[in-house]
């Protein structure tokens, strides 16, 4: 074996040129899976970094009588979970709000806040690196009320000053006192920045309200599956109880990874790991044609040790071993590559709000697949030219010469190989220009949105000073006419979602419809906002009006709808006058509100592929807390808008401030980054593709150089000798798209769960793809067919 590896070493090291370009293929393909399978690795496999991370479980209330639909828990529901698991050594919850801490000395400043279950932090086994966690009676009613920082608010707004414990502050306008601060990286459960007691009060001891996320920690000896069946048996038990909120209400526990980076994430991912692994793939056939290109030169050198004894085996072993040697070269340069291609990854992601606990670093796992892919690949690649030129007549290569012996044989395989090729190709890049298509439509559907001129922002006024509706409508009446007093502010309004980024739900009742049950009552998307929302973002209204003052108060109940709405509801009919109602979490019906606008379409959710209808709701109907400032200026009024805030409440504090592209993008960040990803992984494998069939077809015509030189001494012209040339790489371009054509629609319909409208069948696509990838074949085909036509016919008879 130690021969056999400097032996391969010195052929290696013999044919630089050869083995560098070997080395740089392969440093591409296992390179790109490298990283891939880091990131993968880092999102949906490798533990919460907290000792036990493996045997953390998120638990989720389902609604049973509305398709197994996900919520979260009551507070009463947790304590009895709780109280009756045999599964569970630990069952925790939390309840997630902004905090806004103000205190004398230091701007009011918003945080994500984690209201939790005063154990949590013993679950996950975390201690403070300054004071103390909470103790058991810090959630009991009537304790005093404490607040444990995360580390970044402790470095940031108070300097990694110790001085910090005891500190009397203000959150969300009601007394707290700071006693811990949590290590460094430690957010839990996602991104969280401070965290204070639950405390159960009034509201949180119904039933029908469920703010709770439920966390626990698996007994040693207890799975997944045993504390689904532990928590439905107590579900049970419960709906028998209080049928009045439970009777349809189930459980669902899955691992940490299922509830955070399940769904849309976890397909992109794998999606990402195929697309590079046909890169590999594509990788692998390029080289295996080199390889079978350099065995043709081989075989006196392969029949001579033959003949003086070598068996078979010996020599196929000497073959692989330089295969896999050069591949696990090609894979250590890949290692650097795939390194620096997860740098790159974790600086594209790091503002985009990904879970504290995703770290994209390489492990032991990722160092165990690197180096199986390396192994493999060698042996993909290294075993077909291994095998057919292990065995060859001496007496055949003697008299013919190495370079027509095994011509034939050796020259499908190599063609086979390009057929492969481009197979592939056309399926990765029907794949990524699906994906790509499809962001850019959904993107664009709101076209007449001008989001280059709209700044965004949140408000959330605390429930202490802005209880109700009016209190908040008043604020608003004082800001509008400051905000549109700012120099270039053409237009403000309000609105409780972005176009585009999301909307309220509820079920409806169509007034003089039939009465449906509370499972078929259709839903309704909405949003709610003020008078001149629908300026601000450029939606005409078609028919009827905008919403006025008066509108949403108790005599008023009004709504626009979209056009697409008005014709689900009503169609064939004018929708203006018409009537519906909404039905509250209790399944109680709301005041019959009354249709006065139908305004144009427009896509309110990016992430669904199937939206409800959507209608708009003025803000004095329903009075929201966190509200969504739209300022549509020809500048960048950020400044001015939040001077205009402060002058009114200086200790209410604007977050989310975005220009709107900019809010878009945030939170559709994995879409536009895996667009590029794909984009990218697809030109990389068409320049792999294009390349392969160039080196087989020069291949093929310099073996033919003899043929072509008596060729043209016959009178063969330029025409018909590039005719002759290209006829073999056509048949291998039109094989390749034909089966990469048959192969490609149902690899489209893989993405058709992503939260896009995805059209697999999308023609557009298939013919752009399937055209640039015939041309740049030909193209490829063409180059040495121009040079074979430049022969000099004597000199190519002469050829050897």
């Amino acid at each position: 074996m130690a021969h056999d590896l400097r032996f391969a070493l010195r052929m290696i090291l013999s044919h630089r040129w050869f083995s560098a370009a070997v080395v740089a293929t392969l440093a591409l393909g296992i390179g790109l899976n490298t990283m891939v399978f880091t990131l993968i690795n880092a999102v949906l496999y490798k533990p919460v970094p907290v000792p036990g991370g493996a045997q953390l479980v998120a638990i989720r209330n389902r609604n049973i009588s509305q398709s197994d639909n996900t919520m979260r828990v009551s507070y009463p529901d947790f304590r009895d979970y709780r109280a009756q698991t045999t599964s569970l050594a630990n069952l925790e919850a939390a309840s997630d709000e902004e905090g806004v801490i103000s205190e004398t000395g230091n701007p009011p400043q918003a945080y994500q806040m984690e209201r939790a279950s005063s154990g949590i932090f013993e679950m996950l086994h975390i201690q403070t690196v300054l004071g103390r966690a909470f103790l058991p009676d810090d959630d009991k009613p009537g304790a005093a009320p404490v607040l444990v920082l995360g580390y970044g608010i402790w470095k940031d707004r108070y300097g990694s000053s110790p001085n910090v414990i005891g500190r009397q502050v203000r959150v969300n306008e009601k007394p707290a006192t700071i006693i811990g601060v949590m290590p460094k990286g430690f957010k839990f459960p996602t991104n969280v920045e401070m965290w204070m007691p639950l405390a159960p009060t009034t509201e949180l001891e119904k039933r029908t309200d469920r703010p709770l996320q439920v966390f626990g920690m698996l007994k040693p000896d207890a799975s997944i599956a045993q504390a689904n069946a532990d928590l439905t048996g107590i579900a049970h038990r419960l709906a028998g109880q209080y049928p009045d909120t439970d009777k349809d209400i189930g459980v669902l526990v899955e691992t940490f990874h299922e509830r955070y980076n399940g769904g849309n994430i976890r397909l992109i991912f794998l999606l990402m790991l195929a697309a590079v692994g046909f890169v590999l793939l594509i990788a692998c056939a390029n080289v295996a044609n080199m390889m079978l290109s350099r065995a043709l030169a081989r075989q006196r050198e392969v029949s001579i040790r033959s003949a003086l004894g070598a068996s078979r085996w010996r020599v196929v072993r000497q073959l692989l071993i330089e295969s896999v040697l050069l591949s696990t070269i090609g894979g250590v340069l890949g290692l650097a590559l795939a390194a620096l291609g997860v740098h790159w990854f974790d600086l594209s992601t790091h503002n985009v709000g990904k879970p504290y606990w995703i770290q994209f670093t390489m492990d032991y796992t990722v160092f165990g697949y690197f180096a199986a892919l390396c192994i493999l690949s060698g042996l993909l690649f290294g075993t077909a030219p291994a095998l057919r030129f292990s065995r060859v007549d001496l007496n055949d290569v003697l008299k013919e010469g190495a370079r027509s012996a095994g011509k034939y044989r050796g020259g499908r395989l190599s063609s086979l190989l390009v057929v492969f090729q481009f197979a592939l190709t056309l399926v990765l890049l029907t794949g990524a220009g699906v994906f790509v298509h499809s962001l850019l439509d959904t993107l664009s559907a709101n076209r007449n949105v001008p989001a280059d001129q709209l700044m965004t922002a949140r408000i959330d006024f605390p429930e202490e000073r802005y209880k109700d509706t009016d209190t908040r409508q008043r604020f608003y009446d004082q800001l509008m006419p400051r905000l549109n007093a700012i120099p270039g502010v053409t237009h403000v309004a309000i609105g409780s979602e972005l176009p585009g980024l999301g909307a309220a739900t509820s079920q409806v009742e169509i007034e003089h419809s039939a009465v449906e049950t509370e499972a078929h009552r259709p839903s309704v998307s909405y949003v709610v906002q003020s008078p001149g929302y629908f300026d601000a973002i450029n939606l005409p209204i078609l028919l009827g009006r905008d919403f006025n003052t008066t509108d949403g108060t108790a005599s008023h109940k009004s709504a626009v709808l979209t056009r697409q709405c008005a014709e689900h509801f009503w169609p064939n009919q004018s929708a203006i006058g018409k009537r519906f109602r909404f039905y509250d979490d209790k399944k109680k019906p709301g005041d019959w509100i009354t249709v006065i606008g139908i305004s144009a379409n427009i896509i309110q959710e990016f992430d669904e592929k199937s939206p409800n209808p959507l209608l708009f709701v003025p803000f004095r109907q329903e009075g929201w807390n966190g509200m969504a400032l739209l300022v549509r200026s020809s500048g960048n009024p950020t400044a001015a808008v939040r001077a205009a805030v402060q002058s009114i409440d200086p200790n209410l504090p604007l977050r989310d401030v975005y220009m709107l592209p900019q809010a878009i993008e945030h939170q559709q960040w994995y879409l536009h980054l895996f667009s590029k990803l794909f984009s990218g992984f697809a030109l990389i494998a068409l320049l792999m593709a294009s390349v392969g069939i160039y080196a087989v077809i020069a291949q093929a015509t310099n073996s033919r150089t003899q043929e072509i030189g008596v060729r043209m001494a016959l009178g063969a012209n330029a025409h018909n000798i590039i005719s002759l040339v290209m006829k073999r790489g056509l048949w291998q371009i039109l094989a390749g798209l034909a089966l990469g054509l048959a192969a490609a629609l149902p690899a489209a319909r893989l993405m058709s769960s992503l939260p896009l409208n995805v059209s697999p069948s999308d023609p557009v696509v298939f013919i752009v793809v399937s055209l640039m990838l015939a041309l740049v074949g030909l193209f490829a085909c063409w180059l040495p067919a121009r040079r074979a036509a430049g022969l000099d016919p004597v000199k190519a008879i002469r050829y050897e």
